[in-house]
């Protein structure tokens, strides 16, 4: 079957950017990704197809190749990662080995293990570009004859990548875990460490614990996945917790135990407190890098649901003499 444009499978012009290029990439890499679309064997090939025209695109000179002279510029055997790029041209080229990976990165306290947090849109930049190494030479050089060649880099091992799951107070805190992993087919169980902070879709590189090969081991990649708390939140290194109290607390003050991700803590409502009111406590939020956020905790107040007549006169008679204009700071 022959094989589709290159520009078509990405959907992009082809005088795209290669920012363009780049974001159509991820996007389709996630909706065919074999793991976001098990057992089926279209979505496979699909991503196969994807990985291919993004391995020519990304790269400027293959793409200059595959605009002049089409797929056979660039060769017929192009594969995605943990294949090698077919090459259909000079038999001296040695095949080339890139990354390509985005998100923010911060380092634990192990020089081997660094956290990628992807940005929105979850998996993105997941897919790291692999390529083999090969490509032997025969030539003359000096006038003199006779065979001479040249020895290829040696390859580097492929990536792997195992998902966890997490509690939320493990993403926070950190935390061991013993997993069974898949390397060069053996099943290993290694006692991965979580470091504080990572969140959902956080991607976790321990350097040198992928596959083997002749040239240097490639790494392996913990993806995490963050279990939602039942009453806990997070907003960037902050833990954001939702307190009822009743509306005779609200107006006369009081003090009442809440929970901490470091246990519970006595906090004192001031008198004349507000729904909505945010109380900080310092310290008790999400752990990153030797630092910690605060934890807040934001007042709801609750009413009761019946009174009676008799009462209503003097919560009338309250409101006269304490009045209060709620809708003074709006701006409609």
């Amino acid at each position: 079957m022959a094989k589709r444009d290159y520009y078509e499978v990405l959907g992009v012009p082809r005088d795209a950017g290669d920012d363009e290029i780049k974001k159509a990439h991820r996007k389709l890499a996630r909706q065919y990704h074999p793991d976001m679309n098990k057992n089926s064997a279209a979505a496979t090939e699909k991503f196969k197809e994807v990985q291919e025209a993004y391995d020519v695109l990304s790269d400027s000179q293959k793409r200059r190749n595959y605009d002049q002279f089409g797929h056979a510029g660039v060769g017929a055997g192009a594969t995605g990662p943990g294949g090698g790029p077919g090459v259909d041209g000079d038999p001296f080229e040695a095949f080339r080995q890139a990354r390509t990976r985005g998100g923010r990165q911060w380092r634990s306290g192990d020089p081997n293990v660094t956290v990628e947090d992807l940005e929105a849109g979850g998996f993105s930049d997941l897919f790291d570009q692999m390529f083999g190494a090969g490509g032997g030479a025969a030539g003359r050089a000096g006038g003199r004859s006779g065979p001479r060649s040249r020895r290829a880099p040696a390859a580097r091992g492929s990536d792997v990548e195992h998902a966890v799951t997490l509690t939320f107070a493990q993403s926070a805190r950190g935390t061991t875990l013993p997993q069974q992993i898949t390397r060069d087919g053996r099943l290993e169980t290694l006692e991965i460490k979580i470091p504080p902070g990572v969140k959902d879709g956080s991607r976790i590189r321990i350097k040198g614990r992928g596959m083997q090969s002749t040239g240097e081991p490639g790494d392996l990649y913990i993806i995490t996945k963050v279990h939602p708390h039942r009453f806990f939140r997070r907003e960037d290194m902050d833990v954001i917790l939702d307190v009822p109290i009743s509306v005779y607390e609200a107006l006369t003050g009081t003090k009442i135990d809440v929970p901490t991700l470091d246990g519970p803590v006595t906090l004192t409502i001031p008198p004349g407190s507000s729904s909505g009111a945010k109380l900080r406590i310092r310290g008790r939020g999400i752990e990153r890098g030797g630092e910690r956020g605060d934890q807040f905790v934001i007042l709801k107040i609750i009413l009761p649901r019946e009174i009676s007549e008799a009462d209503r006169d003097v919560v009338r008679s309250l409101s006269e003499k304490y009045p209060v204009d709620a809708r003074a700071d709006v701006e409609w």
